[in-house]
């Protein structure tokens, strides 16, 4: 099952896609810090299919949280789900992934879809 880190300081918001992203059967592992996800081990990094982040956290900018987490893992899919970020941000942001607006979840879930099936190999071909 993939698993999706989903990063962002309000919990009804985390709570919102969270809930969408299992329902469509991913695993989701859920901060709402910056520290958090610090925080997290190798291997529980090197299990990870995605990321979408808030661009404003209580503790940092979500920018800032992309570039370290592609620090140790550079081929992480990274998104970010932001309500009101400055335009500078959002601008900053692009140049790593795509941003979604909230408290629209479906855009997220259409793009964690679609980078999941574009990261599978093809499959096998048949003797």
């Amino acid at each position: 099952m993939p698993s999706i880190l989903l990063v962002d300081d309000s919990p009804v918001a985390l709570r919102a896609l969270a809930q969408r992203l299992t329902s469509e059967g991913f695993d989701v592992r859920e901060a709402l810090s910056a520290a958090a996800v610090r925080k997290l081990d190798g291997p529980t990094l090197a299990r990870l299919h995605c990321a979408v982040l808030d661009l404003q956290l209580a503790d940092g900018d979500g920018t800032d949280l992309a570039a370290a987490l592609m620090g140790r893992r550079p081929s992480l899919p990274i998104a970010f789900f932001t309500a009101g970020a400055t335009p500078s941000l959002v601008e900053c942001a692009r140049g790593r992934g795509p941003v979604f607006l909230k408290p629209d979840v479906t855009p997220v879930v259409q793009w964690v879809k679609r980078t999941l099936r574009a990261s599978q190999p093809p499959p096998a071909l048949s003797k």
